[in-house]
């Protein structure tokens, strides 16, 4: 009788990608925290408006590079990250801007992020592609809604974010326990 056993280690990243369900977990849990007080503060301050706003979109390029992994394409992903790090520092440094500037820099992070998110899942149609290029499709058309009326609609924009933010931690928390099981 043999005693040894062979064993077979095969990794083609999915460890990394699995290792990331905490960081995924944490920033749903931001996104749903944001989402809720943007809801019960929606005629708060243009200056505090603009702070979680840039809180949310620094949350989400964040979210953007952690999803790089396990995808093939990567450029994308890389650039909605970088755009949204962008305007979300850009909000916190500068927060007294209008709320139509506001509305507008949100609404095109959003507008080029949902974009990648649903081209991403198209091409990659790795599992739950549906459910990313459903979301995609919402988040640019949010995004598009922001940049065409950011003044008249202010209530509505902020409402939307508010419902937008608390979506994508939704899907971030559920993506996250289901690495952790995973």
């Amino acid at each position: 009788m043999n005693d040894r056993q062979t064993v077979v280690v095969v990794s083609d990243g999915d460890d990394v990608v699995r290792g990331s369900w905490g960081v995924l977990l944490a920033i749903g849990i931001v996104a749903i925290i944001f989402g809720v007080v943007v809801l019960f503060n929606i005629w708060g301050s243009v200056r505090l408006v603009a702070i979680l706003a840039g809180l949310f979109l620094i949350f989400a390029g964040i979210m953007q590079f952690v999803s790089v992994r396990g995808h093939r394409r990567k450029a994308g992903r890389i650039v909605s990250g970088v755009i949204a790090l962008a305007i979300g520092i850009g909000l916190i440094v500068w927060p007294d801007t209008s709320v139509k500037t506001v509305a507008i820099l949100v609404g095109l992070a959003f507008l080029v992020w949902g974009i990648v998110w649903a081209v991403a899942a198209l091409v990659d149609r790795t599992e739950g592609w549906g459910v990313a290029l459903g979301f995609g499709i919402v988040l640019a058309v949010v995004g598009a809604v922001f940049i065409a009326w950011p003044g008249p609609t202010i209530a509505i924009l902020m409402a939307l974010v508010g419902i937008a933010a608390i979506v994508f931690g939704i899907a971030s928390v559920a993506q996250g326990l289901a690495l952790r099981k995973a």
